[in-house]
């Protein structure tokens, strides 16, 4: 498992873009690149975990803890779940127009365009870019 800097920009139509910067973990797993960090409290989302897993052409975003979802990014794919909160539940519906991965060196870089649905309001148009940096000599201390 290697150390990674994990820079996450949200873009919403007609909004500022949103950008994080996280530490968190990568790790292979067969064909699948795993990613995970702790949220941030600045975001509003203390207490809750993400992992992403990046297989050939499918993102796959876990989130537990505080927030509970999985989401499913496809190329013109419609994937509908539940978004659980500590104060109730949302169900929402996804629909991914393009995922692009490219992996060069330490580097990963994702884009995501899609269109969420949030309790049957009308679709919003996002982006979300993810940059992977691994940092060189950066194993986890417990698992190297």
């Amino acid at each position: 498992m290697k150390r990674v800097k994990i820079e996450v920009k949200n873009s919403r139509a007609n909004e500022e873009p949103i950008e994080v910067v996280y530490w968190g973990y990568h790790e292979k797993a067969g064909e699948v690149d795993r990613l995970s960090y702790d949220e941030s409290a600045l975001t509003g989302m203390g207490g809750v975990h993400t992992q992403i897993e990046v297989g050939d052409k499918e993102i796959t975003l876990v989130r537990s803890g505080n927030i509970q979802a999985t989401m499913v990014f496809r190329e013109n794919h419609r994937d509908r779940f539940v978004y659980k909160m500590e104060v109730g539940s949302m169900s929402m519906v996804l629909e991914t127009e393009e995922v692009s991965i490219s992996k060069e060196g330490r580097r990963m870089l994702i884009y995501i365009r899609y269109k969420l649905e949030i309790a049957g309001d009308p679709f919003e148009q996002n982006e979300m870019t993810i940059h992977v940096i691994e940092k060189i000599g950066q194993e986890h201390p417990s698992l190297a």
